[in-house]
């Protein structure tokens, strides 16, 4: 069964390290956006069934409770969804009880709020439009409305104690899902400017572990994220395994019948062509066995080997010989007959595994 990803690119302040499609909008804009989008649902040629729906941004809590109906009535006519995880970003300034009912009564089973910090001056250096104590009181909220919820971190900020004062605060909120994302430096955005500040590496990696450390009900089920065990990201999981999923939205990257594409990103352009693609790229059988290793040794269970066996029809220790060797030797992975995992130093260079298994040992030393 598909995922499907919707993605929002509205928000209320354009955050200076995001590089993502996104675009302060007008109302008027969101709703010719909306109109665009269920175009783009109802055109959709493909499977029926899917498992999770997600809608990310840019900021999904900027549309309205209506405008939000009227998209989940478009997916609910073209999909099945069986019982689905349904996932909605909401930036903390946008959480009130109202919005709260509106969503889990339109189906939303999961909320992901957008805290980054809870030191203000982090905040401010991210330049976040929400307050530490507007974060915790929206974060409040929304645990007492659902189950399930996650909140996004930034690690990898000059202020070392902001960090370990917003480990203090999600500590004692006990969240059952936590994103945590190292601060990058990305080009056409105005952090770039400033990628000579960065941290030292070695700080960097203490805090990227300090947080599995310091939250102790949480486990790191993926390298960038910990969850309470039975309320990890279905949809996300759908990523890691290299299952098929659907984008809808500019920019939005779908995943299917071995071929992987993307929308026109540019939100202008991709209104005049709901689910037109910019680019589109028929994965070959070995492409497609790379990336299900790649993306299984982003997870702490791994991939195991009947799993790519049924998959492929074929020995992943066959298949990548050389690679899993040469990663088995440096320490980033481990073998148990069962499954192939990341080990420790394997979460921390993650990045090391991808590169080893898409190029030879020449390439990459020369």
């Amino acid at each position: 069964m598909l995922g499907l990803y919707f993605h929002i690119p509205f928000c209320a302040l354009l955050c200076p390290y995001c590089d993502f499609v996104k675009a302060k909008g007008r109302p008027e804009d969101r709703e010719a956006f909306t109109d665009a989008l269920i175009r783009e649902i109802q055109a959709f040629e493909g499977p029926r069934a899917a498992q999770s729906a997600y809608f990310g941004g840019g900021t999904p809590s900027l549309l309205t409770p209506s405008q939000l109906e009227r998209i989940f009535e478009a997916i609910h006519a073209r999909f099945d969804l069986e019982s689905p995880e349904i996932t909605l970003e909401a930036n903390p300034e946008d959480v009130d009880a109202e919005c709260l009912v509106a969503w889990k009564s339109l189906g939303v089973t999961r909320v992901s709020v957008g805290v980054q910090s809870m030191d203000d001056a982090s905040l401010r250096f991210l330049g976040r439009n929400h307050t530490a104590a507007s974060a915790l009181a929206a974060c409040r909220a929304v645990a007492n409305h659902f189950d399930s919820w996650n909140l996004d971190l930034i690690f990898g900020l000059p202020s070392e104690k902001g960090w370990w004062l917003t480990l203090e605060v999600i500590n004692a909120l006990k969240p059952p899902h936590l994103s945590a994302y190292g601060l990058t430096y990305e080009p056409r955005t105005p952090f770039y400017q400033q990628r000579d500040e960065a941290i030292e590496d070695e700080v960097f990696v203490r805090q990227y572990w300090e947080a599995a450390e310091v939250l102790h009900h949480l486990r790191r089920y993926e390298v960038s994220n910990l969850a309470v065990p039975g309320h990890e990201s279905r949809h996300n999981l759908l990523y890691w395994h290299n299952e098929p999923y659907a984008g809808f939205g500019p920019g939005a990257y779908s995943f299917l019948e071995g071929v992987r594409a993307r929308n026109i990103a540019s939100i202008r352009g991709w209104q005049a062509e709901p689910g037109e693609k910019c680019e589109s790229l028929r994965l070959s059988r070995r492409e497609q066995q790379t990336e299900t290793v790649i993306q299984g040794l982003r997870l702490a269970e791994g991939i195991a080997h009947d799993r790519y066996q049924a998959r492929f029809g074929s020995c992943m220790s066959r298949d990548f010989a050389g690679p899993l060797a040469e990663l088995t030797h440096r320490g980033l992975i481990e073998d148990d007959g069962l499954c192939i995992r990341p080990t420790r130093l394997g979460f921390e260079l993650n990045d090391e595994i991808g590169l080893a298994l898409v190029q030879p040992a020449s390439a990459r030393q020369a």
